[in-house]
């Protein structure tokens, strides 16, 4: 019993101090010309702020540390045409880029990892894989990539879930979920996907998959689950700029508990 109390304070203290030493790294600044330079400098509790540009290298998120977009999808993350662009530590998070052009958009086997208000785009695979650990995926665009725009495989959702997205145009599944995975999936619009908005593996049909629009993703041969919806998201301009907003006057009826539209809740 001792032990155990003594353990809990340790880390709280450790906790603590890590919070009161949290630094923020910019990009680029004095020294820093890249994102992988600065990550390698930061410590975990620090944000790595990124300002607008191109960055075209491939980078790996280490444990603990933040990783933010100055403005909204002003900063680029580009692979080059090859391998997975970002890849992310336990405790990782990353928000605000647009990430294009590699493999795999964001990898993440890990547990604690954020990815929220990115715009995940024309990777040749898959937007985002994630095995083992399910992430908080929470209000990207994930369109016009070649393969699925999230693949999930063996996940366990201790504190993660998958709300509030725009998964479109991609070249294979809207969601695929396999190997034996339990996982919430709401909220989101899943759109002009090139196979199924869904598709799960029997051993993962435990999963939560309510309040999403499935609208006119091809060879739908079966039906979605119950409690979702379908009805024309009614995307502005999705080919200019990716811009996924809903041209209000056509849609949309169906809302959140908390009165906003599904899909990414991102304002252009």
């Amino acid at each position: 019993m001792k032990q155990s109390f003594f353990r809990t304070m340790a880390a709280a203290f450790a906790a603590l101090v890590c919070s009161a030493t949290a630094e923020i790294v910019m990009v680029p600044s004095s020294g820093i010309r890249t994102i992988s330079q600065a990550i390698v400098k930061a410590r975990a509790g620090d944000t790595v702020i990124v300002s607008d540009g191109v960055y075209k290298e491939r980078v790996f998120i280490k444990g603990g540390v933040y990783l933010k977009a100055q403005y909204l999808h002003g900063a680029i993350i580009d692979g080059g045409g090859r391998e997975t662009v970002v890849t992310l530590g336990a405790g990782a998070g990353i928000e605000g880029f647009e990430i294009r052009n590699g493999t795999i958009g964001i990898f993440s086997k890990d547990p604690d990892v954020v990815i929220r208000q990115n715009r995940i785009v024309r990777n040749w695979m898959s937007g985002i894989t994630a095995v083992r650990h399910l992430p908080q995926i929470e209000d990207n665009i994930i369109g016009f990539n070649g393969a699925s725009g999230i693949i999930g495989w063996n996940l366990r959702a201790a504190k993660g879930s998958i709300e509030h997205n725009t998964i479109a145009y991609n070249g294979g599944f809207g969601f695929f979920i396999g190997g034996t995975s339990n996982v919430q999936f709401q909220y989101n619009t899943v759109a002009f996907n090139q196979k199924y908005g869904l598709k799960m593996t029997k051993e993962s049909s435990e999963s939560v998959v309510k309040y999403n629009n499935f609208w006119e993703n091809l060879k739908q041969f079966y039906d979605n689950p119950a409690d979702n919806y379908v009805f024309d998201p009614a995307f502005t301009s999705p080919r200019v700029k990716y811009n996924f907003v809903s041209e209000p006057t056509l849609c949309c009826s169906v809302k959140d508990a908390n009165g906003q539209n599904l899909g990414a809740r991102l304002k252009k």
